[in-house]
């Protein structure tokens, strides 16, 4: 657990505007990787493909980010489609979410990661308002999150979650 913990602590400083679903969510990533999102590969392509469109290319961005248990975000900001293909990626991203299962169980340790390191993290938010959030999580059932808009709005998120050694 103490790759995740250093995970949190890098993602925290890189998003420093970071709030506790969008922590929650980079958690989910790590346990169960991507494979919520594909129904079916072809679909998975053409929403990679609409979503490309709108993608601004961005050098500061990392091609991967590392998001521990074998995973990373394949950020689309930072992609060369005259060296890698959204062909290729949505393949890689398909093949990732097939074999990559992830336990509610150990999902919920890691959470209790978060909670236990939080002054350890650079978050700006407070850790009242991180149990708050989780509490009101737990009721929901711990179903996957969405990155808040403000996460959005400042860091546009566009990116696949792949296993890191398929690339």
């Amino acid at each position: 657990m103490k790759e995740l913990k250093n995970i949190i602590i890098a993602h925290s400083k890189r998003y420093p505007d970071i709030l506790p679903c969008d922590a929650v969510k980079l958690i989910y990533q790590n346990e169960f990787g991507g494979g919520h999102l594909i129904k079916n590969p072809q679909e998975s392509l053409e929403r990679l493909k609409r979503e490309f469109i709108i993608v601004t290319g961005d050098d500061s961005v990392p091609l991967l980010e590392d998001i521990g248990n074998g995973l990373s975000r394949l950020n689309l900001q930072a992609v060369d489609i005259n060296k890698l293909s959204l062909e290729q990626i949505n393949r890689i991203f398909v093949k990732s979410s097939a074999c990559h299962v992830g336990s509610k169980e150990r999902f919920i340790e890691k959470l209790n990661i978060l909670k236990e390191c939080f002054y350890e993290f650079n978050f700006s938010f407070s850790y009242e308002e991180l149990l708050n959030y989780l509490e009101d999580y737990k009721l929901a059932d711990y179903k996957m999150v969405s990155h808040s808009k403000e996460y959005s709005l400042k860091y546009n998120p566009h990116y696949r979650v792949i296993k890191k050694d398929f690339i």
